[in-house]
């Protein structure tokens, strides 16, 4: 009988409120990893993780994680400022990286980072949003020929989350409280996913003109965005929209429209529908939906790095998405180079 592989011993970077969905992920996997360290500045939020998940150690210390847990692979949810500090610290020691979005603040933090860690360890970018399963039907829908060509595509994510409540509080920034301060929000937190999503559903693209606003002075970055786009055969592509418009949920829902040559498609939410002469309509269940992108991008990384194939998201890939988040920065006047940009 064939001995069974070795577990892949992972350790975890960053104990706030994204590592549980991340960890809830990895614990799926079963035998085929193993937890064996969370390093968190807050030893009382990494403790509290690894009393819940069953981590062996904790630390405050990144290189001690690395040098006394000595895991095969590193999943990076930490602060988005320290993501390259602990890229690097893994590639010197040779361990692999999932690396949570966006890879770094800016895309020539990006590259020069991809330019320093080539070739000493494997990197993969954590973003879940195209792994959605909604997101994943439509891919199959597209790639089968249901749509035909691609005439015009819109993708908005609409929600209050930034608004109060009714209890005073704004439920995104009790979410994460980091929203508060930080200066690149709607286009390079939220509509990443989407422009990235985009890139996924309709294949390279480029900015045509993008439109920002900060319409909330309790934060510090953008709240409104539009960005049009348009693909290599001149489709138009819009991606937008904003987490403090009045009435609608706290949680952000995404809604698309897509027309085709031969069938179009509407998703509201959890509701996916194809319509035309021959109609399908496929419903997901929200919260189960969420975790289930994290479940597929980690389950995506582990059998990468298990069978030596491509990651989807690999640093290459996620650079073109930066790419277009900068892009929009420069075209929305809000690039601290760009002519009446502010920073």
């Amino acid at each position: 009988m064939p001995e069974r592989a070795r577990s892949l011993r992972v350790a975890l970077a960053g104990a706030g409120m994204i590592s549980r969905h991340h960890l809830l992920a990895w614990r799926a996997l079963g035998r085929r990893v193993e937890l064996v360290g969370v390093c968190d500045p807050d030893l009382g939020r990494a403790r509290a993780r690894a009393e819940e998940f069953g981590i062996p150690a904790v630390f405050a210390d990144p290189a001690a994680m690395l040098d006394e847990a000595r895991p095969d692979a590193l999943d990076v949810a930490s602060p988005r400022e320290t993501h390259a500090a602990w890229v690097e610290a893994a590639a010197g020691r040779g361990i692999d990286v999932m690396c949570q979005k966006p890879l770094t603040p800016t895309l020539a933090e990006a590259e020069a980072l991809v330019r320093r860690v080539a070739g000493r360890c494997r990197l993969m970018v954590h973003e879940n949003w195209r792994f959605r399963p909604w997101y994943r039907r439509l891919r199959a829908w597209i790639d089968e020929g249901a749509l035909g060509e691609l005439l015009s595509f819109e993708l908005a994510t609409v929600s209050s989350g930034l608004l109060p409540d009714a209890t005073g509080h704004r439920p995104a920034l009790v979410r994460q409280p980091f929203m508060t301060h930080e200066p690149r929000l709607m286009l390079a937190e939220v509509l990443i996913h989407h422009l990235d999503t985009a890139r996924f559903l309709c294949g390279p693209l480029r900015v045509v003109a993008a439109r920002a606003a900060r319409t909330l002075p309790e934060v510090a970055g953008e709240t409104l965005a539009t960005v049009f786009l348009e693909t290599v055969s001149g489709a138009p592509v819009v991606v937008g929209g904003t987490m403090a418009a009045p009435g609608h949920p706290a949680r952000t829902r995404d809604r698309l429209g897509i027309v085709g040559g031969r069938a179009s498609v509407a998703l509201d939410g959890e509701t996916l529908r194809l319509l035309g002469s021959t109609p399908r309509e496929e419903r997901f269940e929200p919260d189960r939906s969420y975790q289930e992108s994290f479940d597929a991008t980690v389950r995506h990384f582990v059998d990468a790095l298990a069978s030596g194939g491509a990651f989807e998201t690999d640093a290459a890939d996620n650079l073109e998405t930066l790419r277009l988040v900068e892009h929009a920065y420069w075209a929305s006047g809000r690039h601290p180079g760009s002519q009446g940009g502010r920073p």
